[in-house]
């Protein structure tokens, strides 16, 4: 994993989407490790699709940006589309007791157990769009421990757990329904009642779940595209 992740941040900075990545050795020698465990964090880099097999089979290049659309187990912003520019703000990150609501999606046995939240509100032409609300056990170890102090004011949390995380789970609930709950999040209050749609979704790893989400999405001024390629979709509303 710190071959990994010193790979994608000098990839990331020093390279461009489609460049030729250095051969095996020179990687290896470059960082100092055996070829088994490069080769083995290449795999994963892979897996996550931040590379990709160039054209020559035997190289591998950064990866080119994807037609396919977003998976199911994509952060919101992937899978949000709109006719202007979409802004993200966190409106917080804490610990909270767990509800019977979140210990009934989540599967959690203990009363006492403690989750991480995080709120934040998506804006499109200075009006509130979505709303997501995520939660995540603290006592899970996969979870990765930086997120409890983490800052980022742009990041929702299924995005900052990081494509390690969400490669490996799968979607065990994937709900949409109208949306009431409105008048409890931020930015939300004065929205129309009948302009939200709920989308509640839970992530499983290993057959235990570990994320929850209820978004809230106001599908008159945004599009949610998942399962297809969103420039196959119908033209988006005006935001």
């Amino acid at each position: 994993m710190q071959v990994y992740d010193r790979l994608v941040v000098a990839l990331r900075t020093h390279g461009h989407a489609g460049d030729v990545i250095p051969p095996e050795i020179e990687l290896a020698a470059d960082l100092g490790v055996s070829r088994t465990v490069l080769r083995e964090a290449l795999r994963l880099l892979e897996e996550d699709g931040v590379i990709e097999r160039a054209d020559d089979p035997r190289r591998r290049r950064l990866a080119l940006p994807s037609a396919r659309p977003p998976a199911f187990n994509a952060p919101l912003e992937e899978m949000l589309h709109a006719t202007s520019t979409l802004n993200l703000d966190v409106v917080r990150t804490e610990e909270v007791a767990s509800t019977e609501w979140s210990r009934g999606l989540l599967q959690l046995p203990n009363t006492s157990e403690r989750l991480l939240c995080r709120e934040s509100l998506f804006f499109a032409a200075g009006e509130p769009v979505a709303s997501a609300l995520e939660l995540v056990p603290l006592s899970d170890a996969s979870i990765p421990v930086h997120l409890a102090t983490s800052t980022d004011p742009h990041e929702t949390l299924l995005s900052a757990v990081g494509p390690q995380f969400r490669s490996r789970c799968q979607p065990t609930l994937w709900r949409l329904s109208p949306g009431g709950s409105a008048g409890s999040r931020t930015g939300f209050r004065s929205v129309p009642r009948g302009h939200l749609t709920t989308l509640t979704t839970v992530l499983s790893r290993g057959g235990r779940p570990v994320f929850l989400a209820k978004y809230l999405i106001r599908l008159d001024l945004v599009a949610l595209a998942v399962g297809r390629d969103p420039a196959d979709a119908d033209d988006l509303p005006d935001a």
